[in-house]
């Protein structure tokens, strides 16, 4: 299974380095992407050992705040209705 993570902020290097450190240690993790530069991380996990809000819980409590993506159907802008 593959999860993302959007942070508040762009990772530095030392930050990537502290990321994989977090993300090793979680049962499940395979493989971790974290470019230096961008504000995503993109986590492959065995889905047996580990849930997505497992990864983003423990990437939060290490100090890497993340963004709220709302879910559910986009809000509606109008424009089909001619408003």
């Amino acid at each position: 299974m593959e999860h993302s993570l959007a942070l508040s902020a762009t990772l530095d290097h030392p930050a990537a380095e502290k990321m994989f450190a977090i993300l090793r240690r979680v049962p499940g993790v395979r493989a971790v992407e974290a470019p230096i530069g961008s504000s995503r991380v993109h986590v492959q996990y065995d889905d047996d050992l580990t849930t997505p809000q497992e990864i983003s819980s423990m990437v939060a409590r290490a100090g890497f705040p993340l963004l709220k993506v709302a879910s559910g159907p986009a809000p509606c802008c109008g424009s089909c209705s001619g408003l």
